[in-house]
């Protein structure tokens, strides 16, 4: 072993080892299922993606034979389907998707964990730094997130994490069925989520021409490995047949998901927001502030040294261990993810907690590193400071969860005040394509597309909701210039008023446009921004229309005469 240490004990019976898991996952889920309830906000108070899901989900728990598939997540929503049906049966939050999808979260995270503890102490052959390890790993601030909201990312990544582990501990010495096992849990994960191929699959290749001992036996590993993939990617696409959106093998794995889309590009903003990402994967955001890119609060700080103490830590250990195929294994698979995941988040969305889960997880190895080395240096004291150290990072992380605690509830009661002063069958709301409101509103009026080309005179009853988005021409058509986006939106203003809507607008208007330009920089258009802020004030005037608690002031808009 690599990193064994003189606390190592024989090899348990399986009896044991069972045992363990089975309170470690039993501990972690009643946990999570305890933060869960205290926390009241499936949604978590950073994406709304949880609300969209449970309503795509909901065809596969009501009619699973005639449910839609999609590419991206082929493997998810008949997952979670049978899964929620399984809660509708138990009575759990029953025809409530949105509420169940955190509970299968936890339950998933909790699984996640145990993956973490067996290959910590099979690395390490220690029971203590296995445990250290794992509470280290649900304490991370985006993963302690992910486990307890309702995102789509966590079950993907649990299965994805397991692949990562046995690669680990398996490609020191790959055989043939090693390395088929690994490549088909992989592509589970994948088929969960498309996008987690991409940071981890140089890294499994890596790994095998690393391990693997001549050129032929490189090449060959490669290729079981691949196909591996293509394999299970057919078995996947044969399984699909029949529901609507079922694709071949070659198409699964590649969808081409926010490949050619407004989130995709390099660009300086998201160098800097992939700097302060990786920072918050390890303590928590919800009461830190991040102004501008060196605004950091002490949080960030604090969190930044820590990481550069673990890699002080850890890098050497692992360079003197540089001969041993375990060591290049362990280094490959967790390291070879983050320095892809680097770059992939530098092309897509770097801040976001699901973009960082999968390409930090090299900390918990690096923090196995520092406990086994404060073990070596300080025997039981050293134990003792690192096991506190993670009980702190986890007390901290769900501290930083209070701001956002009962923030569901609060958008509710707000959509319900915004109805009553502006009657949804005779408004059309001007809103930032990622504002709460357009997350809340689809789920109380139901989910609609932004613009009005289908609408007919006002009032409207269906859709409910109607709404027009600050970027969503941006998002739809990336390769527009930016007079093309603001055509297109003034002529959207002009043909709901045209149709005698109510034109209300959120907060944007009270941008100035260098902050406008900081409420769409992720989707790498800024030069939008300058031309869209003239075009709202010199072609209109508003009007104070209402105020809400939580939403805050909305304007009616108005032609300049």
């Amino acid at each position: 072993m690599s990193f064994i240490t003189d606390r190592a004990t024989p090899p348990s019976p399986s009896s044991t080892w069972l045992l363990d898991l089975l309170l470690l996952w039993l501990g972690m889920a009643i946990l999570l299922i305890a933060v869960i309830v205290w926390f009241d906000n499936p949604q978590g108070g950073l994406t709304g993606n949880g609300i969209f899901k449970s309503l795509e989900m909901k065809p596969w728990i009501a009619d699973p034979g005639t449910a839609p598939l999609a590419p991206s997540n082929y493997l998810y929503y008949p997952v979670y389907g049978l899964l929620c049906r399984g809660l509708d049966a138990l009575g759990v939050h029953a025809g409530d998707p949105r509420l169940q999808m955190p509970i299968l979260n936890a339950l998933s995270a909790s699984f996640c964990i145990c993956v973490v503890y067996a290959m910590v102490r099979r690395l390490t052959g220690d029971r203590v730094i296995a445990v250290i390890a794992s509470l280290f790993h649900i304490a991370s601030s985006f993963v302690l997130f992910l486990a307890v909201t309702n995102e789509d990312i966590m079950p993907s990544y649990t299965v994805l994490f397991a692949s990562m582990a046995l690669a680990a501990l398996w490609f020191a010495q790959p055989t043939p069925l090693r390395i088929v096992l690994v490549s088909v849990l992989f592509s589970i994960g994948w088929l969960f989520e498309w996008r987690l191929m991409f940071p981890t699959l140089p890294a499994m290749l890596a790994a095998l021409w690393l391990c693997l001992p001549d050129l032929r036996k490189r090449i060959a590993g490669v290729l079981l490995f691949l196909a591996g993939m293509l394999a299970t990617a057919t078995v996947a696409a044969l399984a699909g047949r029949g529901h609507k959106g079922a694709v071949g093998p070659i198409d699964l794995i590649w969808t081409g998901k926010a490949v050619d889309s407004a989130w995709a590009g390099f660009t300086w903003n998201k160098f800097f927001g992939t700097f302060d990402g990786s920072v918050a994967y390890l303590l928590g955001t919800a009461v830190t502030n991040y102004p501008a890119p060196f605004g950091w609060d002490m949080w960030r700080v604090i969190g930044l040294a820590m990481i550069g103490a673990i890699v002080a830590i850890s890098a050497p250990m692992l360079w003197r261990r540089r001969d041993d195929s375990r060591a290049r294994a362990v280094a490959a698979i967790f390291g070879g993810t983050f320095v892809a995941g680097l770059v992939f988040n530098l092309y897509s969305q770097p801040q976001d907690p699901q973009m960082q889960i999968n390409v930090m997880g090299w900390l918990t190895v690096g923090w196995m590193l520092a406990v086994t080395a404060a073990y070596g240096r300080w025997r039981a004291r050293g134990l003792w400071a690192t096991g506190g150290v993670t009980l702190v990072l986890l007390a901290y992380n769900l501290w930083s969860l209070a701001p956002l605690r009962g923030l569901d509830a609060a958008w509710q009661r707000s959509i319900r005040h915004i109805g009553e002063e502006a009657e949804p069958a005779r408004t059309v709301f001007v809103i930032n394509d990622l504002d709460w409101f357009l997350v809340y509103a689809a789920l109380a009026w139901g989910e609609a597309e932004s613009g009005v080309k289908k609408l007919g005179p006002a009032p409207q009853a269906e859709p409910a909701f109607k709404w027009i988005g600050v970027g969503s021409s941006l998002l739809r058509h990336p390769g527009w210039s930016a007079v093309e986006h603001v055509s297109a939106l003034e002529g959207e203003i002009d043909r709901a008023l045209e149709l005698g809507y109510r034109v209300i607008i959120s907060q944007q208007w009270e941008l100035d446009e260098a902050h406008l330009a900081a409420t769409i920089a992720i989707l790498s258009n800024r030069s939008y921004s300058g031309a869209l802020w003239h075009m709202l004030h010199d072609r209109y005037e508003a009007a104070t229309a209402f105020d809400d608690p939580l939403a805050g002031h909305y304007y009616s808009l108005r032609h300049k005469p």
